[in-house]
């Protein structure tokens, strides 16, 4: 064969073989996934402040967020229960999600009103200390499991400062 016909040949598989890997399906998992679930509510509305929900990667003792949040949801209506949805969080593990109240007049008086934790028909959080009971449950967004759901947790408001 002369060089033409085979320049020409192997432009041709390069161009076909370009062509076919772009037009394949993509194997690769996205970069970001989500975290959702329900939160149930016991007790009474505060008068006064919000209630939200936020996911925290850092955690300090004694199980107490450390800056912060990744995300959070704005203030929530008053509701029985809410059905929150994180979206694009990074692959890795997230040490706590916590539902929390605070009076944006004076955000050092937050308290937590419940956490995502292995019994999740309970609030997680002593009502002396206002601290969770045992080490919150952690979620990991990874490869096997971008988009994570089903993480209930029971918020008592009753924990929030009543008038």
């Amino acid at each position: 064969m002369n060089k033409v016909i085979k320049r020409t040949i192997a432009i041709f598989i390069l161009f076909f073989t370009a062509l076919s890997l772009s037009c394949s399906d993509s194997t690769t998992a996205p970069n970001t996934g989500s975290i959702s679930g329900t939160v149930t509510f016991v007790g009474n509305w505060p008068s006064t402040g919000e209630v939200q929900v936020s996911v925290y990667q850092l955690l300090d003792a004694p199980f107490i967020p450390t800056g912060p949040p990744e995300q959070a949801t704005d203030a929530l209506a008053t509701t029985t229960s809410y059905d929150f949805k994180f979206e694009g969080l990074d692959k890795t593990s997230y040490a706590a999600i916590f539902v929390g109240w605070r009076d944006p007049a004076n955000p050092a008086g937050a308290r937590l009103l419940g956490v995502y934790w292995a019994n999740s028909d309970s609030v997680g959080i002593s009502s002396q200390t206002g601290l969770p009971v045992q080490q919150p449950s952690s979620v990991t967004i990874d490869d096997n499991n971008v988009d994570v759901s089903g993480i209930n947790i029971t918020a008592n408001l009753n924990l929030a400062p009543q008038p």
